[in-house]
């Protein structure tokens, strides 16, 4: 298990943030489907995911991940993925799952728990891509 350098920091910090403001261009282009409930919901977690990211920055000299590079590499490809294509989900659900999967991770993250991290990472690309076969 290895410590986060400042740049992996701050590019885990960066990915919170673009999935925070995906979150926020998804409820955006979706605010006529939304109930008021999940528009609140949606707005609870875009919060907390962009907090995930400050709190990342903050305590980047204290963050373990197993398999650094590897981890941090899958975390950018879904969050690129999440940027391109968050617009276009057909139901608010997905949406949903996906910010509830992100503020998952970044918990995991936040509470250093390798093992946790890993599952958080596969259960992220399962929610955004479906059941790996």
């Amino acid at each position: 298990m290895a410590k986060l350098t400042s740049e992996q920091a701050k590019r885990l910090s960066d990915d919170f943030f673009f999935l925070g403001m995906a979150i926020g261009d998804f409820r955006y282009e979706n605010w006529g489907k939304l109930t008021l409930e999940e528009n609140k919901e949606l707005s609870d977690m875009q919060a907390a995911i962009l907090r995930c990211g400050e709190d990342i920055l903050a305590y980047s000299t204290t963050l373990v991940m197993d398999e650094v590079a590897e981890s941090l590499a899958k975390i950018s490809a879904v969050t690129a993925e999440i940027r391109n294509t968050i617009k276009k989900l057909e139901t608010v659900q997905k949406g949903l799952d996906t910010a509830s999967a992100i503020l998952i991770l970044g918990a995991a993250i936040l509470n250093r728990d390798p093992m946790g991290i890993g599952n958080s990472i596969k259960d992220l690309f399962t929610v955004w891509k479906g059941p790996l076969e």
